[in-house]
This record gives structure tokens, sequence and C-alpha cells, in this order.
């Protein structure tokens, strides 16, 4: 493998969001865009905003394009099976088809014999389910009845009844197939399918379940149905088994399956994710489990929302089955919702985690087609060329898909199974968990979910790599061999027993093989719940399976289980002299790195902000240890390692979200040493930098306008904020003509002489005026989005300015027949697009912008300014203090900016002071010169430039740029919580939105987040 190369197969591939009417020349050019930034692939995601008709000729045609494309820049085309998301509905055509092919769920109620509805009766029964009264009540029945019954929801589809799924692949892959011609489709790779589901509403059912129910146990369902609702019901635990464990399987062979046959049959690969992976009490109603179902994905992949740390039992679900079934790639749908100021520290903290447990390709979540409207609202950010830093996701990229693909290339062998606690939650759960808000049971579940996860989390952090065993996948791939349990292509000499109510037969049969061909099997102790059952039949305290139990090794806690299992670990990390618990990681063996064989290292530090002066112990099966720049696809020797035994250690320090790939050779390489590292951190001797600094040069200033007075048909004025007309306007349902009146100050300092530029969507549907003056709208090009145009300002005035601009608001008239459907089901909400929308506008030019009012400090570095704001003069060529670019008059920037200060040195500090330090505040990327002479660039931690050799007796001058992201022009600016890590379409609202949605608790002071740079230090 060529360490420099990197297969295409293992560039990212993001979200393309085809949100707006489309033009196939633009979707070429963007392509394009994505190839210059190292980006592998795209998938084509019909998605909220569009207005170009999903799977026409003209769809088509555009699809076509990027496919043409995609060949001519050496990139893959991916398609994505749905208009908006869950996967399944064909965009509304399956539903279409009738009650037969519509989602459905399970209910129950008693009630009155006379009284109880007969429509979509399943069965009658006594109020305690023991008798079966039948599908209607018998001639005189009276008094209370139980009846089970299913309701519809006419938005989505039946995902365990294989017509229905068939009609899907009907009408979107075989479409697609016939529709993409020969020559294209060798750029086409695959599809991806998002969250498909069989409930997010209580109990699935299926007009299918009686028929399979009784060709897959031979039973009744209908006499044993009430088991799903009652705990009292006789054998209700295994009744559940049985029930859930069909579901699963149904929706894995009659979606996925059939899926995967298809796309097997016609070259294509199949990957996506599923809804609910986290816990077992989430992904129960939704996917029956989330394991089974990833089988037949020849990618399988999971989603990660926020910015946060994922949860490990998402990853390791999936990444066991991976390796279980022979999976190379792993996808991982990443950084939704994360907000417009996740910058490159923030990708690298979210998925550099995933990296270290085999996630090993990115799929990043959102790159918009266009920003227009409320497409810049959706789940945000988008990472796309209208972000200020896009020219250096180039490098980010490269190293992303670098150490993906040196892990999904090198041979890993995991020693510890975790048996996964699924069948705990089937026993457990009821129907009422769900449907009647029943907290107490889903407490009963919740707790097997958070152990699990406990238990991972420990054996992580003492980098004991494990897998899951999932018993659907155990009794039909797991053996016993050679002295230990396989599963699929894995095997494993020690199994944990995380606490659980319920095993399987299957799984128990192995691991008492196991233990008596001398492998190890623990057990946590189950302190929630003393029921025990085996394949959901009740165990008595005195059943062999109990005593069995109650014999193993058992532990209290998942650290002290863990701690036993030291052996298994692949490495020990330090800090300050005792266990760190704050890093994850992965270990491969690689027979061919440059013509070299060893052993591959990736650790990832789980701190967000903060260094770890880590100290590593590595096996020392090579040579030496050389690190790894997965930027430049470059390989250097480590200085400093020591041998110790049997083990080689070294001090390495890692930034906060920092991530490093070590590599020990079964041959000396002889490289060049890797740089030095450690003064780029804290301490040591060093001289400070002036944080009074000046403006050189930016891209401009920029002010948000997103208040206004408003009128409709010339009626009375009201006030609001911009944002929330959208959903006013569209309970008039007709069209309208509408006014606006935007206010904005400008300071007695300003220069009336310096131009001002309008930037605005749509202008070509509005008229303008300025102070009652009329004007022209001559578009002068975008700004950041080919959306936001630009249009010149007439001149100012001192004082208060009023920006009056009016339209006819138009909507196609099934949009208000769309928005009564979106209130009911997600899927209606996913692809809600307007012809009309109204939006902020922002005013861009060489101004400062001058808060007057009060100021608050927020978490995650943000602040909350209460007051106006007004126009002030130019920041160019004056000093300020760079740590606070906010109250230097640039709240709303965003762009880059460069600034300058000088600083004076002896003859001794030029010549022994080797790296420029600081600490960063809001930006993405910051590049520095030091005597007009490049010293590099930081686009994350450590944030140190190497400056030896730049440095000189005397004055030095140095320059830095800074590129912010879209985060203070764009917000979320109201939310009360300040700046959030979770950041949906509904956190830019004040109240509810055109869908009923309901919005955050509101603060109308504006909320920024800290820009600038502080804490310079010569070392």
């Amino acid at each position: 493998m060529n360490l420099k190369q990197i297969d295409v197969s293992y560039r990212s591939i993001p979200f393309w969001s085809w949100n707006d009417e489309l033009e196939p020349e633009e979707l070429r050019r963007q392509v394009r865009e994505m190839h210059t930034q190292g980006i592998g692939g795209f998938f084509m995601h019909a998605r909220g905003g569009l207005l170009t008709e999903y799977l026409s000729p003209r769809w088509m045609e555009c699809v076509n394009a990027c496919l043409d494309e995609a060949g001519k820049c050496g990139m893959e085309g991916w398609l994505y099976d749905e208009n908006g998301w869950p996967s399944g509905f064909g965009g509304g055509l399956v539903n279409g088809l009738g009650e037969k092919y519509q989602q459905k769920y399970l209910r129950m109620e008693v009630g009155e014999a006379g009284a109880l509805s007969h429509e979509r009766t399943i069965g009658f029964y006594r109020t305690d389910g023991t008798e079966f009264l039948g599908t209607s009540l018998p001639a005189g029945q009276s008094g209370e009845v139980m009846r089970l019954f299913y309701e519809v929801n006419p938005y989505y589809v039946d995902n365990m009844d294989a017509e229905v799924v068939a009609g899907f692949i009907r009408v979107t892959h075989q479409h697609y197939y016939e529709s993409i011609p020969k020559e294209l489709m060798a750029h086409m790779k695959g599809i991806f399918t998002d969250e498909p589901q069989l409930s997010r509403n209580g109990l699935p059912w299926s007009l299918t379940l009686e028929r399979e129910y009784a060709r897959e146990y031979g039973r009744d369902l209908r006499k044993e149905l009430p088991g799903m609702f009652l705990d009292e019901f006789p054998h209700a635990a295994e009744m559940r088994c049985r029930f859930w464990r069909l579901c699963t399987k149904l929706f894995r062979d009659h979606f996925h399956k059939q899926i995967y046959d298809w796309c097997v049959a016609h070259g294509w690969e199949y990957t996506g994710h599923m809804v609910c992976e986290e816990y077992p009490h989430s992904q129960l109603d939704s996917n029956g489990a989330c394991m089974p179902q990833y089988e037949y994905l020849t990618m399988p992949g999971m989603d990660l929302l926020c910015r946060r740390l994922p949860d490990p039992t998402t990853m390791v679900q999936l990444s066991s089955v991976a390796a279980q079934v022979g999976r190379k790639h792993i996808l991982t749908e990443s950084f939704a919702l994360c907000g417009w100021n996740v910058n490159f520290t923030g990708m690298r903290w979210v998925y550099f985690s995933q990296l270290a447990h085999n996630i090993n390709l990115l799929c990043q979540h959102l790159q918009g087609y266009t920003l227009r409207g409320l497409r810049k609202r959706d789940y945000p950010s988008s990472n796309s060329y209208h972000q200020p830093w896009w020219n250096d996701y180039g490098k980010l990229n490269d190293s992303f898909s670098r150490i993906g693909m040196l892990l999904a290339e090198g041979k890993q062998q995991t020693e510890v199974l975790v048996v996964h606690p699924q069948s705990t939650a089937w026993c457990l759960s009821n129907g009422k968990q769900i449907t009647d808000g029943n907290l107490e049971q889903r407490k009963r579940i919740e707790p097997y979910g958070f152990a699990l996860r406990d238990l991972s989390h420990a054996l992580d952090t003492r980098f004991i790599e494990h897998h899951y065993a999932d018993e659907i996948i155990v009794e039909e791939k797991g053996s016993f061999e050679n002295g230990r349990i396989r599963i699929g292509l894995c095997s494993y000499g020690t199994v944990i027993l995380p606490p659980l109510v319920n095993l399987s037969s299957s799984m128990l049969a192995l691991l008492k093989q196991l233990q008596s061909a001398g492998g190890r099997v623990l057990r946590i102790r189950n302190s929630f719940d003393a029921n025990l059952f085996l394949d959901g039949k009740r165990q008595e305290p005195s059943s062999d399976f109990a005593q069995w139990l109650e014999a193993l090794p058992t532990f209290d806690t998942p650290e002290a289980a863990a701690d036993t299992l030291l052996d298994c670990a692949f490495a020990q990390v330090a800090e300050n002299s005792a266990p760190t618990r704050e890093l994850v990681g992965t270990q491969r063996y690689l027979a061919d790195l440059d013509g070299a064989s060893g052993w591959l290292y990736f650790f990832a530090s789980q701190k967000y902000e903060t260094d770890t002066q880590a100290v590593f112990r590595l096996p020392a099966k090579g040579v030496e240890v050389e690190v790894i720049d997965s930027v430049a696809g470059t390989m250097a020797h480590l200085p400093g390692v020591a041998k110790d035994g049997d083990a080689f250690v070294f001090s390495y320090p890692l930034a906060g979200a920092d991530g490093v790939l070590f590599f020990v050779p079964e041959q000396p390489l002889s490289l060049p040493e890797a740089p030095e590292r450690a003064r780029g951190f804290a301490g040591g001797q060093n001289v400070p930098v002036s944080t009074q600094m000046t403006l050189a040069d930016d891209s401009g200033n920029l002010v948000t306008l997103d208040r206004c007075r408003y009128r409709v048909d010339g009626g009375e004025w009201r006030e609001d904020d911009i944002i929330s007309l959208q959903a006013i306007l569209l309970q008039y349902q007709r069209d309208l003509d509408l006014e606006l009146e935007i206010p904005f100050l400008v300071g007695a300092d300003f220069d009336l002489a310096t131009p001002v530029t309008l930037v605005v969507e749509n202008p070509e549907r509005w008229t303008f005026a300025l102070n009652g003056a009329p004007f022209a709208a001559q578009d002068c090009g975008y700004a950041f989005d080919k959306s936001f145009r630009k249009v010149p300002l007439p001149a100012l005035s001192y004082g208060m300015n009023t920006l009056t601009m009016a339209m006819r608001y138009t909507q196609l008239p099934e949009v208000y027949k769309k928005l009564e459907a979106a209130r009911v089901f997600e899927s209606e909400y996913n692809k809600l697009s307007f012809i009309t929308e109204v939006e902020s506008v922002y005013l861009l030019g060489d101004f400062s912008v001058r808060h007057r009012g009060t100021e608050e400090r927020l978490p995650r570095h943000a602040k909350r300014y209460q007051g106006t704001f007004e126009l002030g003069a130019s920041l160019r060529g004056t000093a300020f203090a760079a740590d606070d670019l906010l109250a230097a008059g640039m709240p709303f920037f965003a762009g880059n900016a460069t600034l300058k200060t000088t600083v004076e040195l002896t003859p001794e500090q030029a010549s022994t002071l080797t790296f420029l330090r600081f600490q960063p505040l809001g930006a993405n990327s910051w590049r520095f010169r030091i005597n007009g002479k490049p010293a590099g660039e930081c686009l994350w931690g450590p944030y140190a430039v190497p400056v030896a050799g730049l440095l000189q007796p005397g004055p030095n001058e140095i320059e830095v740029e800074l590129t912010m992201s879209l985060r203070n022009l764009l917000g979320p600016h109201h939310l009360e919580e300040g700046e959030s890590y979770a950041v949906n379409t509904m956190s830019f609202n004040k109240e509810p939105n055109f869908a009923g949605r309901k919005a955050p608790p509101y603060n109308a002071g504006y909320c920024f987040v800290e820009l600038g740079i502080k804490d310079i230090h010569l070392a």
C-alpha cells in the first residue's frame, strides 16, 4: 500500500443536498469544487427545498450530468433512495398504492363491548388477554373487553411486507437503472438507504405477521398477542421474544436482503444506516434489533448527530457485524446539527473517535446545493464552497481519508466478545411503553443499554478491542471451533455478559463450550431486575441456567471487569504517572506499507480543548516507532523511544481533539526524524506577544438585519423577526402583497462616501427603497453562496436608515395541502419546498459594527449582546484588542481577516526561540508570516507554528490571517441556550414554524461566538 496515494474508495462521500431548482452546469461546477478539496464522491440527496421534480426527466438529466462530471474527475457518484427520509416510500409512490402498503401500528384498548369499534380489529379478548373472543364480538357479548387493532400511517410504508419493498425497488432502484445510460453507470457506485424503519410510534404491525408467525413458529399469533401489552399474560416474555425476533428478521430479509440482492445482481453497492441505533430501548420499535440489519448492507453505516462524542455502543454494533460478515468499508454520516461554528477541530473530535472504533469512511452531513431560504437552517452546518474555510478543507479530507484507508487495509484480531442485551429489551418491553407514555416501562429497559455503553467505554479506554454478539446472528452464524467461539469470520476466546435478564439457548451453548475449553466467561452483576429468562422462558433460581450464571466470575462494575482483561489490551497510555481514560484507539497489522510490514496504531483524544501529555507503551513487536503525517502522507522516525522489556515507551503530547498514527515496522526504515513537537505545547521559557494588533486587511465586514416592520395587503404595520414571517404568511393560504421596513443605524464617524452592499436572496422578486427613495436592484455577483446576491445601496444617512422591500408573495396551491401532511409524519416535512421565502438581509462593506448595550458571557466561548448595533468607521489600519474581535467591531464577521503586530527581541531570543504559540478564539484556521515570510498554518491543535530562522534582533513583524465560519452571520442568534452544539431547523425560530414544530426558548439578545486570537507567545 502506497502511503501517499489515497484510493478514491476511501475518500469522503458527503450528503450533497439537492434542495432547489437544479441546473446541470451548476451541479457540474460543484462536482469540480468537491474534487479540488479531496472529496471522492457524493450522495445525490433529494431534500427539503427541492423544486426540480423528483425522478422526473429533468431530475435524471441532472443525475446523469453529475455522473458524467464524476467520471471526468475520477470520482464516484452515489444515489440516495428517497425524496427526503425515511427511506422506503418512494417519494409517495409506494404508500400511495393503498393501505396494504402503508405503515401500521399495533394498538390496544379496553372498553365496553358495545362501544368499541370493529374497524381494523385484529382480535377481541377478555380483559386479562387469556381468552380470544374472535375478530368480531360474539352476539350478546357485554361488559368490558380488550380490543387489539392497528392504526395506519398513510405517509409511510410497511417494511415487513416483501411485496411493499418490491414496489419501492421498482419505483426507485429500477427506475434509476433504466434511466442512467450504461456508459455513465460505470461512474455510479451504489445507493444509500436512510433510516428505514418498522415504527417510531409504538409497536409495529403488518398484515403479513399472522401468516409469518404461523410459518416461523407454528403458532396462532392472534391468541398470543395480548402478551405484547400485558406483563402478567402467561409466558409473555417468551411470546415477546418470538414477536421481536420475527419482526427483526422480516425487516432484515424483506427490506435489506431484498434490496441487497437486487443491488448485487446489478453491480451496485448498498449502504445506509438505521434509525435510533444507540440503545436497546431506542432501536426496539424502529428495528427490532439493529445488528442483524447491517448484515445485508455491502457498506454498513451509522449516523452521529450533534457536536458530541459518539456513543460507543452504536459504533461497536456496527463494526462488529462488519468484521463478522467481512465488510471492509464502514460508513458514518456525521456533523449534522453541529452548527455553523463546527470547525476542523470539532470535526476531528467527532470523527476521530469513530475511526478509533473502525468506522473508516466519512459521509459529511451536509453539503447544500444552495443556502437559499430555509435551506441554511437544514441541520447545519453546510460544508460546501460557501464556507470561508472551503479552500483549507482538502487537508482535512486527506487526513480523514488516509487514516480510514490504513485502518481498512490492515488486519485486526479481536479477542473479547460482549453479548448484546437486545433480547433483554424484547422481554421487558410492552406496548404501553411509547403509546401510553409509560416511563416506568422505559426505565426498566434503559439501564441495560446504559450498562452496555459503560462496559464498552471501560474496555475502550483500556485499549481492549471488543465486538458484540447479536443473538440472531449467533443463531445463524455462530459455531465453536478450535477452542473459540466463531461468529462468521471472527473468533473469540473471552466473553463478557453485561447485565441482562435473557439469553438465547444458542448463545448459552457456545458459552458453555468455551468455558469447558478453558476460555474465559465473565459476568457483570444485574442489579436492575431479579428476573431471568432463557429464550424468554422464565428461569427459577434453582434452574441449571441460573446456577451456571451465578458460578461465573462476577463483577459489580464494568471497570472492575475490564481491569481483569488488561492482558487483552494492545497498549497502555499514562498521563501524570496514571493511566489515562481520555484516549481511545485501535491497532492493525499491515503486511505492506511502502514496502514495510508492521503494526499500525491509531489513538484519538476524547478531550475537546485540553492537551494530553501522554506516555505510550506499545508492544515491541518491531524494531522502532515511526509517526505518520496523515495530511501529507509521510512517515518519520520518532526520537526518544526507550525499550522497557517487551514494550516501547515514549512521550507524545496530543492537543485537544487530536489524533496520531504510529507505525512499528518489523525492519528498520532509515527515515528522517520527526520534527520537534513538545515545545509547541505550553511550558518552558517564552516571550509574550501583544494582542494589540492592527487590521491589515479583511474580506469585508458584515451585519445581519433580521428584524423588521411588515404589513400584508396594505394593512396594519407589525413588528417581528424576519424569520417568523414565513409561518405567518403561510397561514393566509393565498397570494398577498408584502412590505418590509428594515431599520439600521449609522454612526457619526461612518464615512458616507463608503460604498455599502446589500446582500439579499432573490432580489429580482423585490422592489427596494432606502430612506423613501427607490433604487434599482443591480445584481453584482454573490457573497458566500450563489443565492446571496450583492446589490449596491445608495448613499446612507447618519442616524436611522430604513430599507424598504416589497413583493408579491406567492405559493403553489398544493403547498398548503403538503403543510397539513407535514404536521403528521416526518417524511412529508422532510420534502417541503416553497416558491417564495422571506429571509434576513445583510450589509457588506468597509465599516465597523458598534454595539450599544450590555454584554453577557455565555458557555462555549460565546457572548450575548443586548441592545442595538450601528455602522461605524472602517477598522482597516486601526489597532484594537485581537482577543475580542466582537468588541472591536466585527460581531457578525464571516470571512478572512489579517492582523499585524510587532515584538522586540534580543539577539539571544531571536536565535533560540523556535515556536510561536497561541490560543484560538472561534476561527477555523490561522496563517502566520514572520517578517514577511510564511511561518506555517494551524488548522487544528497544537496551536503553534515553527519560527526558527525567521526571527531577528530588534522589531519583528508578526502577521496572522484568521479564517472564520458563517456562524456569527447566520446564527442562531436568539437561542436562550446561547451557542448550541445541537442546532436543528427550529433553533433559529421564536415561535412554532409552518408545520407546527415548537421553537426552543428565545432570547431577544444576539448570541455570538468569540472571535480572535489570544495568549500569543514565542517559545
